[in-house]
């Protein structure tokens, strides 16, 4: 699921650990998961990332336009992918006790949620932190919280959005800098700590 990339000691932050990620759906229903993308992070460094695509549960197959438009991603492109219930022990694994970090994080939570359910799958119990909260407890007088508008506040390297793959990095991006700058090595110390775990707060497009 992951390609390993060179380990270095430049730039790292210590204890700096989490697994980034982020979801393409076919169409407006969250279920319709059709792309995953996740990043690993030790010690500040992406240490492992990839993309793959996702058949979608059944019943929630149909690609809608503006998703298209969106992605690029169409239903022959998902032909032969794995199935949710393919990904998500993977995604299991590969998380294991780290927090999953994504930018507008209920997004993800509801797509991990309700693609489980439309299988019959009980969702598992992650642990969600979102660098939209983590931007706007750090960066209060930033003009925008969405992801491109902060890479390129940020100075950091730039990415195709709405690639899952590359969304995954520059989530992970953001925290890493924010941690860089603040000297919070501890990512759960690094995010807001009263509302790190609400699910309830102002939705913003990423």
């Amino acid at each position: 699921m992951t390609n390993p990339l060179p380990m270095s000691a430049r730039n790292t932050v210590p204890g700096l650990d989490f697994v980034a990620i982020d979801f393409e759906t076919a169409n407006s229903k969250r279920a319709s998961v059709c792309q995953i993308g996740i990043a690993k992070i030790r010690n500040g460094v992406v240490t492992h990332q990839s993309a793959e695509f996702v058949m979608p549960p059944p019943g929630f197959q149909n690609f809608g336009h503006w998703n298209i438009k969106v992605h690029g991603i169409t239903r022959r492109m998902v032909d032969g992918a794995p199935g949710w219930e393919d990904i998500l022990p993977r995604l299991i694994k590969f998380t294991g006790d780290l927090p999953l970090v994504g930018h507008n994080v209920s997004v993800e939570k509801s797509v991990i949620v309700q693609a489980s359910e439309a299988l019959g799958i009980i969702p598992p119990e992650f642990e969600y932190l979102c660098t939209q909260k983590l931007a706007r407890y750090r960066l209060p007088d930033a003009p925008s919280y969405k992801l491109d508008s902060l890479i390129t506040l940020l100075d950091l390297p730039g990415f195709t959005h709405h690639d899952a793959g590359e969304d995954a990095v520059a989530c992970a991006n953001v925290a890493i800098h924010l941690a860089k700058e603040t000297g919070i090595s501890n990512i759960r110390e690094l995010f807001p700590p009263a509302r790190r775990m609400a699910s309830n707060y102002l939705w913003e497009a990423s």
